[in-house]
């Protein structure tokens, strides 16, 4: 990728941002919002207003990008065997969008072949919008954001969206949640983001999809955090995630979880 050409995909994606977010207002706390759940993942609902952004963000990239790949959370891929990718998450959170909780957000990627060069995730209730830029740094609106370098397990503050995540929940409760200082249920992604400014240190989720993760992964990095799948290996390798804000606490939680995949 050539660096030049960096802010021109930023400032494309905070466009699309601005659009998502008058359609995610618009519908924000409504009682005619109706939803089904998903027949492939019994647990997920989908609403019609998650395929109208999904749908106008495509339309949106194929206007400014044509030659660029899709891939989104609702519709098929749109493959243009190009080597960048875009990748959508419409709503991340459509539960807590339905029950009018502003943990829900908007996540829009860029991949260049391997690498996710670019994640913006917006919060437009909160008006909180966080981004990374091509210099590794991380911004919550235009301020700059970090990490917190928390190095004691039982210190550690977590974010987890729902317990229903873990098969073996029992076990890893046990060895693990109950090790930390204290964890917040029902975050999705914004818990990650609540990470990379310093809010809290661990992220652990599995069942997720590339969807879900593509946009987070630039912002935990460039904010001086880690994410991994449980095996440490590169985030999309397997359902498995944990983001960390410190080292040794990735290491000491990855030695555990590796063994619950």
């Amino acid at each position: 990728m050539q660096k030049k050409t960096f802010p021109k995909y930023l400032s494309f994606a905070n466009y699309v941002a601005d659009v998502v977010s008058i359609e995610l207002l618009r519908n924000y706390k409504s009682h005619k919002i109706s939803f089904n759940k998903k027949k492939e993942i019994s647990n997920q609902v989908v609403t019609k207003t998650d395929k109208k952004i999904e749908k106008t963000v495509r339309e949106l990239i194929k206007l400014e990008f044509p030659d660029h790949n899709i891939l989104g959370e609702e519709y098929r891929n749109y493959n243009k065997k190009s080597d960048y990718t875009w990748i959508i998450d419409p709503i991340d959170g459509t539960k807590a969008y339905i029950t009018g909780l502003p943990v829900f957000t908007f996540l829009l990627a860029l991949k260049f072949k391997s690498k996710f060069i670019l994640g913006l995730v917006d919060q437009p209730v909160l008006k909180e919008r966080y981004w990374n830029n091509d210099n590794n740094k991380a911004f919550l609106n235009n301020t700059q954001i970090q990490v917190r370098k928390c190095s004691k397990l039982s210190l550690a503050v977590g974010a987890i969206t729902d317990p229903k995540m873990f098969k073996n929940f029992d076990n890893i409760n046990k060895n693990i949640f109950n090790n930390l200082n204290f964890i917040r249920w029902g975050t999705d992604a914004l818990g990650y983001m609540r990470l990379s400014e310093g809010n809290l240190d661990v992220v652990i989720e599995r069942n997720i999809k590339i969807w879900d993760i593509a946009a987070i992964i630039p912002i935990i990095k460039a904010s001086g955090g880690v994410i991994t799948t449980w095996d440490n290996k590169k985030p999309g390798i397997n359902d498995t995630i944990i983001a960390c804000s410190s080292k040794k606490i990735h290491r000491i939680l990855v030695n555990t979880l590796q063994k619950y995949i």
